[in-house]
């Protein structure tokens, strides 16, 4: 029969095996200046025998904050925001902070409620990453009065800390590929107009588009950005594009494999560009030409600004730092050539 394990020591173990309360042990390891030298080693002695750990989350309680920061994402699943966590926990890591993870499925419910359970643990700020956050609900949060900063998406220095990925120059990298591959009809597969990302990436493609007369622009709007709406908008087509740029890799995806279905060949009859660089960029038998965006580098510096703001104080100025995106060359489209038929691409990447 297997042994029980022994639970782990209590404070109230240290007090009786010392002779002294529960309050003195609690001055031994916070406020040693409070006790006599004879107790204080009598106490270590008992500390180091019954080899008790003092829990954190007291001394969270006892300084006013914990070492915690909260990290509010859409969407834990989506390999996006799993990146963004990565820096996140990397940096936290780094500076000596845990972090918790809330999914709020873009509820905005339930990040009021994961603010409340925030401030109540005396987190000491939270990083969150909205989908299509309006400004009213930002503002509420921050009534909570815990330091916060916004991760994917920009908004002024004068109300807080922001990181971001400038979408319009994505948008228009995408699409300046598109037209200098040779497309000329162009779709824009997007997300909902009132997810801020997806509007700036399609003012993106439009302003490409502009010094291109010839060519044309349209757009579908997906209910989801997800592979499987990717693969419907594509069996839907009635009068097929020679170019199409989707705002995430997932519609991108999806679009690929329904264009396959329906005898289509990509690139050679409709070339496609995503956006993000994500996982599924590269596991279809077509790879994805698509926009990389720095995503580690997104909560790895929400949580930068954070502590600055918090370790600062008086100090702190607020920032809105913003990166930019660069096309990543697959399968999907086709080399740009010179006049002599000889590729710009491969001479750009040697």
């Amino acid at each position: 029969m297997d042994a029980v394990p022994a639970r782990p020591a209590r404070i109230q173990d240290v007090a009786a095996a010392a002779g002294v309360s529960v309050s003195t042990v609690s001055n031994v390891l916070n406020r040693p200046e409070r006790v006599t030298a004879q107790t204080a080693e009598r106490v270590r002695v008992a500390v180091a025998a019954l080899d008790y750990v003092p829990h954190p989350g007291a001394a969270g309680l006892r300084t006013g904050h914990s070492s915690a920061i909260g990290l509010v994402l859409p969407d834990v699943t989506n390999s996006f925001y799993a990146r963004i966590a990565r820096g996140a926990a990397d940096a936290a890591y780094d500076h000596g902070y845990s972090l918790v993870l809330c999914h709020s499925g873009d509820a905005p419910e339930r990040e009021q409620g994961y603010f409340s359970m925030l401030a109540e643990q005396r987190a000491v700020g939270v990083v969150v990453v909205p989908l299509s956050a309006d400004p009213g609900r930002l503002a509420r949060l921050r009534e909570r009065g815990i330091p916060l900063v916004l991760a994917d998406r920009a908004m002024p220095d004068r109300e807080g800390c922001s990181a971001s990925v400038d979408d319009i120059a994505g948008g228009r990298i995408a699409v300046q590929h598109l037209l200098d591959s040779g497309a000329r009809d162009i779709l824009v597969v997007n997300g909902e107009r009132g997810i801020r990302q997806c509007a700036d990436r399609y003012q993106g493609a439009r302003q490409a588009v502009r010094s291109h007369r010839e060519a044309r622009l349209d757009q579908v709007v997906a209910e989801r950005m997800t592979v499987a709406h990717g693969t419907e908008i594509a069996r839907g087509l009635k009068n097929l594009p020679d170019g199409v740029f989707c705002t995430n890799d997932f519609l991108a995806a999806g679009l690929c494999r329904g264009l396959t279905e329906r005898g289509v060949r990509i690139p050679e009859d409709v070339q496609v560009v995503g956006y993000g660089d994500l996982d599924v960029a590269t596991f279809g038998a077509t790879t994805l030409t698509t926009v990389r965006q720095p995503v580690e580098d997104l909560g790895r510096a929400a949580v930068e600004m954070l502590l600055d703001e918090i370790e600062a104080r008086a100090d702190h100025l607020h920032e809105t730092r913003v990166f930019a995106p660069g096309l990543v060359l697959r399968d999907s489209t086709r080399p740009r050539t010179d006049d002599r038929g000889q590729s710009l691409d491969q001479a750009a990447a040697d």
